[in-house]
């Protein structure tokens, strides 16, 4: 049965156990709601969703969807994020990653592990949701079982990952610095020396609730500032005067010093 099939009906089942569950506040805590905004120099706007996945009811990647991917990323295929796909191929072209090992920071479909595959690298997925699959190339663990068995890797991917970190959307934690917190942990994750290939919308400074976070002037020098901007594939500074809710996202190559 085809995978796509599969995720309709798994989507389906988990639509109907997701009204049991504790959901994401729909609204920012009004004791958080100056940190989230800060001290309200950015704007707030609402766009909801909740994507919490009960433990019990992990996803699921078969070898047959890896490959699939696999094979679009060795043609150079755009996915979800389309430009973001491009910007990608390039980076890993002038950066490789061949033989390394590679964290992938979240994961809601395995299109960053098929791109490292493609490239020649060795994931494993970090996620706040469990994930199992029937593919041996793929090592997937959730944040916690992380935290309890920590490694170094080469490289690491997060592809439209940190900017969600701390708004709750995928039952993480609230936390209005979650996103800076998350960087300045990577910086124990990624080898001295070694990269992070690192995608965030980035266009006039905003919080779009509990979606993601928009990175503009003030914002993004506070995510990249313990690292080394090595490269940048797509950015440019007229970003900044974009006032969009799903902006572009353009490939930041950082080297952890």
């Amino acid at each position: 049965m085809p995978y796509k099939f599969l995720r309709k009906i798994r989507t389906w089942i988990l639509t109907i156990i997701q009204w049991t569950q504790p959901a994401p506040p729909r609204a920012i805590p009004e004791e958080l709601h100056e940190r989230f905004t800060m001290q309200g120099r950015i704007p707030v706007h609402y766009h909801y969703r909740n994507e919490v996945y009960p433990a019990f009811f992990p996803r699921f990647y078969s070898r047959s969807e890896v490959n699939t991917y696999i094979k679009k990323a060795s043609n150079k295929e755009v996915f979800y994020y389309k430009k973001t796909s491009t910007w990608m191929y390039e980076a890993i072209e002038k950066y490789p990653i061949r033989d390394c090992d590679v964290a992938v920071m979240g994961s809601t479909i395995p299109k960053s592990e098929a791109i490292c595959l493609a490239y020649g690298g060795r994931p494993t997925s970090i996620e706040y949701n469990k994930i199992v699959s029937s593919d041996s190339r793929l090592n997937l663990v959730t944040v916690d079982e992380f935290t309890r068995n920590p490694r170094i890797f080469d490289a690491a991917f997060s592809i439209s990952s940190f900017e969600h970190d701390g708004l709750g959307r995928y039952g993480d934690p609230l936390n209005p610095d979650g996103d800076l917190d998350v960087m300045k942990y990577m910086k124990s994750v990624v080898k001295p020396n070694g990269l992070l290939y690192l995608a965030i919308p980035v266009g006039s400074d905003a919080l779009v609730w509990n979606l993601h976070r928009i990175y503009g002037k003030l914002r993004l020098p506070m995510l990249l500032q313990e690292w080394r901007v090595l490269d940048s594939f797509g950015f440019e500074e007229e970003h900044f005067s974009r006032e969009q809710l799903s902006p572009e996202q353009p490939v930041f190559v950082l080297e952890n010093i």
